[in-house]
């Protein structure tokens, strides 16, 4: 089976993270952000480290997962179009534009289903 590089995600987002405590380096911020923004980017690191570890003694990954309802899928672009719907009360209606959308989306999946198909 194919390995996948799990690991260079989250690896890739500590080196991101720490590009960034570069960017704040160069600003001159107080030390206690340093120590902050640095455990964020050791922390992220020893996660990398582990889902590595973990990747290694167990070669076996899920590649397809199935979904127990068909229209289960639909479940978070149906949260974020109510979450946007809700914003859209305290920051402007345009946020509509973007919820309607995804509301559009999630009904589409429970319409179709999400199943993955045999082919």
């Amino acid at each position: 089976m194919k390995r996948h590089p799990a690991f260079l995600v989250v690896a890739g987002w500590g080196g991101l993270n720490a590009v960034l405590l570069a960017v704040l380096a160069l600003y001159g911020e107080s030390s206690l952000t340093y120590w902050l923004w640095g455990a964020s980017v050791a922390g992220l690191e020893l996660a990398a480290l582990l889902v590595y570890v973990s990747s290694r003694t167990g070669p076996e990954q899920h590649v397809r997962y199935r979904l127990p309802d068909p229209g289960a899928g639909a479940a978070m672009p149906a949260a974020l179009g109510c979450v946007l719907i809700g914003l859209a009360f305290v920051y402007g209606m345009w946020l509509l534009a973007l919820a309607v959308p995804l509301l559009a989306v999630a009904l589409a999946l429970v319409v179709r289903g999400t199943t993955s198909r045999e082919e």
